[in-house]
């Protein structure tokens, strides 16, 4: 009995084990992106829509069995709120909104240097696209000195992934790794 006990563990364990790995493996990734009905920058533009801001974080979350969801964070236009929005691939539905502390987020970037950066995440992960040939799964936005500065994962379809940083004051690639 101890043994059966042991086995199912084991069993159950590297089933956990398995699940993560592909849901963390850029070519899954990338191969369930493929299929999505919505973009992440189309994600972008409908949670900015709910929100009434400019987006400063997506990603794709993956989920087994199923498409998963973009998470994608807005700030507010008066720079006050900071939104959670998941958006379904499939449909680009939001099927879930939750206010974030925005603290943390704005302690090494400032809402005016958002504001004022020429080039959005938006922009910025379709220049990293475009770059790589992949699909991005990740965006966040950060700063150089006092300039915006946002990186994008991009899952290629060979299984490997590329990080991009694009400049928000003239949307050109400053490195890709």
């Amino acid at each position: 009995m101890k043994t059966k006990a042991t086995a199912l563990l084991v069993a159950l364990g590297l089933g956990c084990a398995m699940t993560a790995a592909q849901a963390a493996d850029p070519a899954h990734e990338d191969a369930v992106l493929s299929n999505a009905k919505v973009s992440l920058t189309s994600a972008i533009g409908i949670a900015e829509q709910h929100g009434s801001g400019q987006a400063v974080s997506a990603d794709y979350a993956g989920k087994k069995g199923s498409m998963g969801h973009y998470a994608i964070k807005v700030l507010s236009n008066d720079g006050k709120k900071l939104t959670e929005y998941r958006v379904s691939p499939t449909t680009g539905a939001v099927t879930k909104a939750s206010n974030e502390p925005f603290e943390k987020m704005f302690t090494r970037l400032k809402p005016e240097s958002l504001e004022n950066a020429p080039t959005s995440l938006k922009s910025a992960i379709k220049t990293a696209e475009a770059q790589s040939g992949g699909k991005a799964v990740d965006a966040d936005t950060d700063r150089d000195g006092d300039q915006v500065l946002y990186t994008v994962k991009v899952a290629m379809s060979d299984g490997t992934t590329q990080k991009i940083k694009v400049n928000g004051s003239d949307g050109k690639v400053a490195s890709a790794k």
